[in-house]
């Protein structure tokens, strides 16, 4: 919590330390617009007391309060975090993403920075220790291709890290490759993870999703390639990494079966993976349902 101190304005900082650190998933700073959380899975508005559902009591955040904590997350260089505003977000520390809204500035066609910054999303990563454990228990686990499916901010990278740690547990000793496009999962700093994924997990972080499949695989020959929110470009990689015998853990937004059913890529998508979880929308990191290949209802 001490390094959002330097991010943060100070009554927001002052009134996050009143509550349940590790319910506390997102912080929103929005330009002369209430500040508001996503806590135990729920919105709130943030005041000086902590929560509160009453627009009239919430804090704001003004517009130099929003351009500063991007600043302090960019250590006050804005350039050295070019390629990941580019992609509209920032990792600047332990896991934590911060979505950017705001004015695109283009060079040569190419977004490079934000300017006019309206919006800050602030994603806190937690460990939810054994959240996988009756998944993991199953005959799915580790020899298939599992697809974890939830709506946003309802523990998708939470389940998989965990999925990654469970792996290590196996006594056959399974390798690993994280590709960690935007350090959500392992959370590196100085070449350490911030999670505990276990002992034999390899991390490429900030490159993209088809440079780890490409060369990742080649060169660290792991026996599984997990990876967060897939989507339609990466499915081409994805079936030649589980064709040539490497099992892959992804995850992917979505509701229920319906929903992936409806997604106009669900056929690749179903000649790809084994086995589907859906994550509750009551409960961060809670399974609702696991389906087959056949998308036959499981009982775990």
């Amino acid at each position: 919590m001490q390094k959002l101190k330097r991010i943060l304005p100070i009554s927001t900082f002052e009134a996050i330390t009143k509550l349940d650190f590790e319910r506390l998933q997102e912080i929103r700073l929005r330009t002369d617009k209430p500040v508001s959380v996503l806590y135990g899975g729920k919105k709130y508005f943030l005041c000086s007391q902590g929560l509160t559902l009453e627009r009239k009591k919430a804090l704001t955040s003004d517009k130099v309060q929003v351009e500063n904590a991007l600043l302090a997350a960019c250590e006050h260089s804005m350039h050295s975090y070019a390629e990941q505003m580019s992609k509209g977000f920032l990792a600047p520390f332990d896991g934590v993403r911060i979505g950017v809204c705001g004015t695109a500035v283009k060079n040569n066609g190419e977004i490079t920075a934000f300017k006019d910054v309206a919006a800050l999303n602030i994603r806190l990563p937690h460990r939810c220790k054994n959240c996988s454990e009756k998944f993991c228990s199953s005959s799915f686990f580790p020899h298939s291709n599992v697809l974890v499916i939830s709506s946003p901010g309802r523990g998708k990278t939470t389940f998989l890290r965990d999925m990654i740690f469970q792996t290590s547990l196996f006594p056959k000793g399974l390798n690993v490759l994280v590709a960690d496009e935007r350090n959500e999962i392992a959370g590196m700093s100085d070449g350490k993870s911030q999670f505990d994924l276990g002992e034999r997990a390899d991390v490429i972080t900030f490159a993209d999703k088809g440079f780890a499949f490409s060369c990742g695989v080649r060169t660290m020959t792991p026996d599984i390639v997990a990876c967060d929110e897939i989507d339609e470009k990466d499915l081409i990689s994805l079936f030649e990494i589980s064709s040539a015998g490497v099992n892959i853990y992804a995850t992917m937004h979505g509701k229920n079966l319906e929903d992936l059913k409806s997604k106009i890529s669900f056929e690749k998508i179903k000649k790809i993976f084994d086995c589907f979880v859906f994550l509750s929308d009551d409960k961060l990191g809670e399974i609702a349902a696991v389906y087959d290949k056949n998308l036959v209802l499981q009982t775990l």
